[in-house]
């Protein structure tokens, strides 16, 4: 949110005066601009400011913003806002977004839009969105438009981003608009419209001399990565790496990601993983994760522990499972508990069993169990089979049959199995022939013994010999020894 409305003051302010070498003045215009500046000229402020926020002169730059705000100027406010809003410090933000918007500025209306969306008063952002786009601001259209998008008014949305890309003289606004249309139309499946806007919108920018060289790079390499994807879906590879490879060139994270993936979808894994270590070595976390995926798939795990690593101390949770999962491999229990634990804290499902596990190896059983019905609590069959045996080591038999029977209910042939065991030993003989016979339905050998053993007990000695007979087949251990008490009882010892 922030990033979109510090582009629309680069690219407004970049119309305010004729800019040198793709948006960067000479020293003489600088030095005309200073000398107008501290002679009181609103604009000249405005124009000095700009230049020193481009070369990152944050301090200065702000200096001259809140003097042309100072001076009653409703773009100095406006500009002033936006600093203050970058750096957090949003209750001030405000307060000079809607002195400008009151002096006149229409972009200060955006402004205030986007301050208030942010804090989550989404229809305060619209009614000021609303006014702004009125008076013809695209970023308002824009914002609106996203912010309809995202309260399910689809139609009315398109409505204001066609607007907001029909504008002239704000490129990166409008490209911006451009490739949300664009995604607009892939989620409807009209992929030749996406096409369509994404190549208007990728030469509109290639024409525009006056944009800040660092947004128009990020917006240009959007653009391409977006269309690269919506032509490999069609199986139109070779555009779609050349467009991918341009977007990369610039650096741009996204576009060195999506590189990187494509190279691999098309089993290049060494130029996949040369793209994959540029993304990870200048911080991204995603490219650090993929380049560590390809290197553990490789088997190269010493390589690939410090890249999961790295996501992982970054946040990253499924890094942290990945980097727990390495370390349980090699032996690393306590370190591979500890990462486990925060990935199952972000509720990553392989860490949720894995840390059951190591915490029920080392003996923390209340804790393990916890983790097993976390995990089970999510459709884990397998949570379920170990929260059962859990409970059941400790004497709670109760919510034993109750995690067997959901094993079972979702299928898992060991639940069917352990709840017709369970209810065998109980008493409870027709849910436990119940359940052998569903487990015997499906192939389970250990289901096939038991319930010939219960027929046979039961009285029904030739079914109970049939049922056995097939668990010889399926290979059960000691089913030959359950045949053969079937038969003893059939026709006496020695049979």
């Amino acid at each position: 949110m922030l990033h979109d409305l510090a582009k629309g003051r680069l690219q407004a302010v970049a119309t305010y005066g004729e800019r040198m070498n793709g948006g960067q003045m000479d020293e003489q215009m600088e030095q005309q601009y200073r000398e107008a500046a501290e002679g009181g000229d609103p604009n000249a402020m405005i124009e000095l400011g700009w230049l020193l926020h481009q070369r990152e002169d944050h301090s200065e730059a702000e200096q001259w913003y809140r003097l042309a705000a100072a001076a009653g100027y409703a773009e100095g406010m406006f500009y002033f806002g936006g600093m203050l809003q970058q750096r957090g410090e949003f209750a001030e933000a405000e307060r000079w977004n809607r002195q400008a918007a009151d002096a006149g500025s229409v972009r200060a209306m955006g402004g205030v839009g986007s301050l208030l969306e942010d804090r989550g008063d989404l229809a305060g952002a619209e009614e000021w969105y609303r006014k702004g786009a009125d008076r013809g601001d695209a970023f308002s259209m824009r914002r609106g438009g996203l912010l309809l998008e995202q309260s399910g008014r689809l139609d009315e949305a398109q409505e204001w981003l066609r607007r907001a890309a029909d504008c002239t003289g704000q490129i990166l606004v409008q490209g911006d608009a451009m490739r949300d249309l664009a995604r607009l139309a892939i989620q409807r499946g009209d992929s030749a419209e996406a096409e369509r806007l994404l190549r208007e919108a990728a030469a509109m920018l290639t024409k525009a001399d006056d944009v800040p060289e660092k947004q128009r790079h990020a917006l240009m390499a959007d653009l391409l990565s977006l269309l690269a994807s919506l032509l490999r879906e069609r199986g139109e590879s070779a555009e779609a790496e050349e467009l991918f490879r341009r977007a990369a060139a610039t650096g741009h994270a996204p576009a060195i990601l999506e590189l990187g993936l494509f190279l691999e979808e098309q089993e290049q894994p060494a130029e996949a993983e040369e793209w994959h270590r540029r993304g990870a070595e200048a911080g991204h976390l995603r490219s650090a994760l993929m380049l560590a995926l390809l290197l553990l798939e490789q088997g190269r795990l010493a390589e690939a522990e410090p890249w999961f690593r790295q996501a992982a101390e970054a946040g990253v949770p499924s890094a942290m499972d990945f980097l727990g999962n390495l370390l349980e491999e090699r032996g690393d229990f306590a370190e591979a508990e500890q990462w486990y634990r925060e990935a199952a804290e972000a509720r990553i499902d392989r860490s949720l069993l894995r840390l059951a596990y190591l915490l029920e190896k080392r003996g923390a059983l209340a804790e393990a169990l916890s983790w097993y019905r976390e995990s089970a609590a999510t459709g884990n069959d397998l949570a379920m089979i170990k929260a059962g045996a859990l409970a059941g080591r400790q004497g709670d038999l109760d919510e034993a049959d109750t995690w067997y029977e959901q094993a079972a209910q979702a299928g898992n042939e060991s639940g069917m199995y352990l709840v017709a065991n369970l209810r065998m030993q109980r008493g409870e003989l027709e849910d436990a022939e119940m359940w052998f016979r569903r487990g015997s339905a499906v192939g389970n050998g250990g289901c096939m013994a038991m319930l010939g053993l219960l027929l046979a007990q039961r009285g029904d000695v030739a079914a109970g010999e049939q049922w056995c007979r097939r668990a010889v087949d399926a290979g059960v251990a000691n089913a030959m020894t359950d045949l053969k008490v079937v038969l003893e009882a059939q026709h006496g010892p020695g049979a």
